[in-house]
């Protein structure tokens, strides 16, 4: 029968077209699940700094039998001069930045805390502090953060012109 031909040929090309827009759509679905799956895998990362940061501070604070004290606000004294200039110590941010941008090659956080506390010995300084710094400078855009496998290196970020 004619009719039968046209709507069985109809119900085929409107499941060929359905199954089609069905397989795109899982590939559309597993993109975002990838895309999703490495954003959890980058926060629980973060989460773990943030839980060892918070661990070894209040370890600290509990050794010296006071509170953790606040960092002091690193930046620019005067007109665009910083406070090293000023005549006043470091601080560990200026420090951190200087090393980047005297390294010429990605480091670690380790590296950079092994370099720092060979060139200043009066100071102690700790790799989870200069991991927070690190991540901080590349959050305000000051450092790039790369990947390499499960070690994370920074690089000093080049300045705007």
């Amino acid at each position: 029968m004619p009719g039968e031909t046209e709507l069985t040929s109809a119900y085929s090309s409107k499941v060929a077209d359905d199954l089609e827009h069905n397989v795109a759509e899982q590939e559309r679905i597993r993109g975002e699940v990838a895309r999703l799956t490495a954003e959890l895998d980058e926060l629980m990362h973060d989460h773990g700094v943030l839980l060892n940061l918070r661990q070894a501070l209040q370890a600290g604070a509990q050794a010296t039998g006071s509170k953790v004290p606040r960092q002091k606000a690193a930046g620019k004294t005067g007109k665009g001069r910083r406070n090293s200039d000023a005549g006043k110590a470091a601080t560990l941010v200026e420090l951190i930045r200087d090393h980047l941008a005297a390294a010429g090659a990605p480091c670690s956080a380790s590296e950079v805390t092994t370099a720092l506390g060979e060139r200043h010995r009066d100071r102690h300084i700790q790799t989870t502090v200069v991991r927070t710094s690190l991540e901080n400078l590349v959050a305000k855009g000051y450092a790039h953060r790369t990947k390499q496998g499960s070690s994370v290196f920074y690089t000093a970020a080049t300045p705007a012109r």
